[in-house]
């Protein structure tokens, strides 16, 4: 199933795994809470990757609250912000999405394949399955 993504972003590092992440699907990338605004003004999207911190003026909170009244309202969220309080911002505002910070999606290949498999079948038990799998990758690669 092709995916209509919104990746919100102002990081190349993490524009590039989540652009590799949703290599599969149709997205369209932006760095500002205010393009992202303007994006979902007139696109629906299926799925948006939303950070807090973003350059310029606004940040993820400012998407969020947009997005509940957009036309992408019912779209599923992945926060992947790497700033514990933005990404709990966020998560007040959209209480439905998913936390995933970036640095979890980057541990492993076998882990990106999983998540990318994930969203592209739209199976949210095996996105979580997937998800809590980057975070035992992290813990074990954390070491003693």
């Amino acid at each position: 199933m092709l995916l209509r993504v919104l990746l919100v972003e102002d990081t190349r590092e993490r524009q590039a795994i989540l652009t590799s992440l949703f290599r599969d699907h149709a997205w369209i990338l932006t760095h500002t809470a205010a393009r992202a605004c303007r994006l979902l003004d007139v696109y629906a999207f299926d799925l948006v990757a939303l950070d807090y911190n973003l350059a310029g003026p606004g940040t993820g909170a400012d998407v969020a609250r947009h997005l509940r009244s957009s036309a992408s309202a019912a779209a599923r969220v992945v926060i992947h912000s790497m700033n514990p309080r933005g990404r709990a911002a966020i998560a007040e505002l959209l209480p439905d999405a998913t936390v995933l910070p970036v640095a979890r999606i980057a541990r492993s290949n076998r882990a990106l394949r999983s998540l990318r498999a994930a969203i592209t079948d739209g199976d949210l038990a095996a996105l979580r399955g997937a998800i809590s799998a980057c975070a035992v990758m992290k813990t074990l690669s954390a070491g003693p």
